[in-house]
């Protein structure tokens, strides 16, 4: 499935996949890299930390559960809301030959070709500093790359359309009570009576999920995430889904056509990330824009 996976990349898709997934590595444990992520108690505005060659990202990642745990633990005690979660998969950006983890290699193929898709989407273009188009870009493309994927080869479309439907709920859902927690933390009021709505716009969104859960007939895959939802928690999908739509939008624009379409997401890396994430919005404002 995985060398299946790699070609369709290749010839389909335009993505850098001929070095990468070549080889087999067993980590021994369930994850390669966990990752923190934090918030203030009154903003959904993330901490960031500046790398090297990548600039200022949302996150910071660690080789080491208990490393990213004692940093987890650092910034609670700083008075900073927490997102701590392991990640099955990550992209080293072309700079080295990616192997096959241990961690992913066991998911239904579906699921294969949409995590493959995404890291290598990282190779593609990988804008310093702007990790909401960066994270929106990989996550757009996977999930087309995906429905490409599945025409040319069989898979269980019942299952991922589901599986597809319930996730776009989930971040429907997520989104809309973010945009109402961050009306409330841009208010010109006191921190204390701000601590109160937050906790009742946030009992409401505990009770917004039971109700999509019976909606869902039941079902609780997402269950942890509400269990320890925070602001870092809510702003992470942001960061992945903000930019969704709107690249396409892009995408449908030109054809539908991946050449184009990384060429003009190249374009768009030479502007500041007001710039750009503002162009791409209007595309969504006033589609017949150029």
């Amino acid at each position: 499935a995985i060398q299946r996976i790699r070609r369709f990349a290749i010839d389909d898709l335009g993505l850098p996949a001929r070095r990468q997934y070549t080889h087999y590595v067993e980590l021994g444990r369930p994850y390669p890299v966990w990752s923190v992520m934090a918030a203030p108690e009154l903003s959904l505005q993330p901490l960031t930390w500046h790398y090297w060659f990548v600039g200022r990202l949302s996150y910071r990642g660690y080789f080491s559960e208990a490393e990213a745990r004692q940093q987890a633990r650092r910034l609670e005690q700083s008075g900073w809301e927490v997102y701590f979660s392991g990640i099955p998969a990550y992209s080293t950006l072309g700079w080295f030959s990616d192997p096959v983890l241990s961690s992913f290699v066991y998911q239904p193929e579906a699921e294969l070709a949409e995590l493959i898709f995404h890291e290598l989407t990282h190779q593609v273009l990988f804008v310093p500093g702007d990790t909401v188009f960066n994270e929106s870009l990989a996550v757009l493309v996977a999930d087309e790359g995906l429905r490409r994927y599945c025409a040319a080869n069989p898979q269980d479309i019942a299952r991922i359309e589901l599986a597809r439907a319930r996730r776009n709920d989930f971040v429907r859902l997520v989104l809309s009570f973010r945009r109402r927690l961050h009306q409330l933390y841009t208010q010109s009021i006191l921190d204390q009576p701000k601590r109160e709505l937050k906790a009742l716009i946030m009992a409401e969104l505990q009770e917004a999920y039971a109700q999509q859960k019976v909606q869902w007939g039941g079902y609780a895959g997402y269950d942890g995430w509400f269990a320890a939802v925070n602001n870092a928690s809510i702003s992470t999908i942001g960061t992945y889904h903000d930019l969704v739509p709107a690249l396409r939008a892009l995408l449908q624009k030109g054809g539908n056509e991946f050449p184009l379409f990384f060429e003009q997401c190249r374009q768009l890396a030479g502007m500041t990330p007001a710039a750009r994430h503002h162009h791409l919005q209007s595309l969504l404002d006033n589609p017949s824009s150029s």
